[in-house]
């Protein structure tokens, strides 16, 4: 197996330049050694940039391609918010160097892959977008060396250093160190390509994509859709008893009384929904029809 730059030609990519970043690729807020920088999110906001910001001056990246940097399991695969993350994929790579490794590509439009896919090295994932306007066009791009993204695969450290640095590494020579490595242990699910992939579908499996459940709304009163997964964020509109719903349990969140699920696909795509409460006394959504 091999690692790759998310961006550029074929040529480009499996001939690792100086920088790694193809041709005329830039990194608007790069590592300098293994510290990450500070820069603002907005007025007053300021943080630490967990990877790279790739993109090509007078928004030329637009729409371009973007490629798994090595084999893996999609992990996450879909719409956070229009106002944070934009469409979001995280990709585990198994095991490298004996710790966990995960890449993440932020604000990116036209989502290839899907939740449990196999990928390959060079397999295209998804393409540089501006999150819906906000920003110029771009790819986030960080790697991770914990099972942080498994957990919370839209985790931000903010000004917390320590877990930049914990969590993150310098991707640029990360990748150049390990231009041609390989993994100890794939994650389940993946395949190893023994070199660069030619093309999304080579060699994959027929298992390989795992559907979410459909869930159906059970209480009486319906399910009110939240923006965000709290009483008090702001509501979307309520799913009548017997709706049917996709919800992604998995990247589930929890609170002092409920448990809540992230929609996926339709209308509703990136919004939550109490699943039940946290003491048992009453659900909301189940897998089964109500009676």
């Amino acid at each position: 197996m091999a690692f790759r730059s998310p961006i550029g030609s074929e040529v480009e990519r499996n001939n690792m330049p100086v920088n790694i970043w193809p041709g005329s690729w830039v990194d608007a807020n790069a590592w300098t050694g293994n510290n990450p920088p500070k820069y603002m999110l907005g007025p007053g906001n300021p943080a630490f940039h967990t990877g790279a910001d790739l993109n090509l001056p007078g928004d030329k990246d637009r729409l371009a391609q973007i490629y798994s940097i090595g084999d893996g399991v999609v992990r996450f695969a879909q719409l956070v918010s229009k106002t944070s993350w934009g469409n979001l994929v995280v990709i585990n790579h198994g095991t490298v160097n004996g710790k966990p490794l995960f890449s993440r590509y932020g604000h990116v439009e036209d989502i290839v892959v899907q939740k449990g896919q196999a990928v390959k090295v060079g397999d295209p994932i998804a393409k540089v977008g501006n999150q819906f306007g906000v920003f110029p066009y771009h790819l986030h791009f960080d790697i991770s060396v914990t099972n942080q993204l498994d957990k919370a695969p839209t985790y931000w450290p903010g000004l917390d250093l320590q877990g930049t640095k914990h969590h993150f590494v310098n991707p640029r020579n990360w990748l150049r160190e390990n231009f041609n490595s390989a993994a100890e242990k794939l994650p389940d699910g993946a395949f190893a390509s023994g070199g660069v992939s030619g093309g999304a579908d080579e060699g994959r499996k027929p298992g390989d994509v795992k559907p979410l459940p459909v869930w159906y709304v059970i209480d009486p009163n319906g399910a009110q859709v939240y923006k965000n997964p709290s009483l008090t964020a702001e509501k979307s509109t309520i799913l009548p008893r017997g709706s049917k719903v996709t919800v992604d349990v998995q990247n589930g969140r929890k609170d002092a009384e409920l448990i809540w699920g992230p929609i996926v696909g339709g209308e509703y795509n990136g919004q939550w929904v109490a699943i039940r409460r946290n003491d048992g006394k009453a659900s909301y959504l189940s897998t089964n029809p109500p009676q």
